[in-house]
């Protein structure tokens, strides 16, 4: 029982952000963010979806914060910005999104807009 109790103290600490990192475009650069963000005793997990240009982090709330990460990136010459929570990447962080992106129907039109030009 003590130790379920030390696991969930453990969990209820770890705070996740996720960073928009445009200025990522190779493997090599993803490898490098990762090593300067858990260069932070802080950091616990970095996950970089290339792709999308997203660099999700677990860290330890109690020893640091978003800002704090953040600086970390833009020191090391990364263009990030936080991503506020339920954003998407597509509309600029901004909280919400489209739904499109988790296969969702219905949306903002942004999407709708850029296929239909990609048809012309």
């Amino acid at each position: 029982m003590m130790m379920f109790a030390a696991l969930f103290a453990m969990n209820v600490m770890a705070d996740d952000v996720n960073f928009k990192v445009t200025n990522i475009r190779c493997q090599n650069c993803a490898k490098r963010v990762e090593k300067t963000l858990k260069a932070n005793e802080a950091v616990k997990e970095v996950k970089v979806d290339l792709e999308n240009k997203i660099v999700s982090v677990n860290y330890d709330g109690e020893k640091a914060n978003a800002d704090a990460l953040l600086k970390t990136l833009t020191d090391a010459k990364y263009q990030a910005e936080i991503m506020k929570k339920g954003g998407c990447g597509h509309h600029n962080g901004k909280e919400g999104g489209c739904g499109k992106h988790e296969g969702k129907q219905g949306g903002c039109g942004h999407h709708a807009k850029k296929e239909a030009e990609a048809k012309k």
